[in-house]
């Protein structure tokens, strides 16, 4: 008996500085809010460079969709005279499932923005086909906005090919012009 309590003697305090190395971590000493303001603030950076580089390659006549499905037709696509990529890598698909405001979700907002603005703005073809391959690309890619409720993007291409969203469209194709302004070239 005595040799099990000089054991653990010895156990508890090594046990404890195994955990104080976990501890030294910044992170782990940071408030929950100064987390939440961080988190808040890279996916506030995130969303300013994906409007940069939207707003850029549209003006350039390319795209670029970033696919987290692996149903998704990956490759360079001509859509009009714009040059589109769909690009699929396996570990932005695992981390986009929990990730906080992640780049590729905000990048893939932004197309489905600018597909939105082109057919409010006459090029149906052009904002059809670009729905599409988001559809395949991000199948839970939505709409929302402080005055409607969430919109599927399965519903958002239905409703174009119908004809039925202009809503959706004004208002997609109103914050495209704004974001052309603010982040264009």
């Amino acid at each position: 008996m005595t040799t099990c309590f000089v054991k653990l003697a010895i156990c508890f305090p090594l046990l404890s500085m195994l955990g104080d190395g976990e501890s030294e971590r910044p992170a782990l000493k940071e408030s929950p809010a100064r987390l939440v303001a961080c988190i808040e603030s890279t996916s506030r950076a995130n969303y300013a460079a994906a409007c940069i580089n939207v707003t850029r390659d549209a003006t350039q006549k390319r795209l670029r969709i970033y696919a987290v499905s692996l149903g998704a037709k990956t490759g360079k696509f001509k859509v009009d005279d714009y040059d589109i990529e769909v690009i699929y890598n396996n570990e932005m698909a695992v981390e986009g499932k929990t990730a906080a405001g992640a780049y590729h979700l905000q990048h893939n907002n932004l197309v489905l923005m600018f597909a939105a603005a082109q057919v409010a703005s006459g090029n149906k073809g052009l904002g059809l086909s670009l729905v599409r391959l988001l559809a395949a690309a991000e199948p839970d890619l939505f709409w929302s906005s402080p005055t409607h409720s969430p919109l599927p993007i399965q519903k958002i291409l239905a409703g174009i090919e119908k004809e039925d969203v202009k809503e959706f469209l004004k208002e997609e194709a109103d914050d495209w012009a704004y974001k052309l302004k603010v982040y264009g070239p």
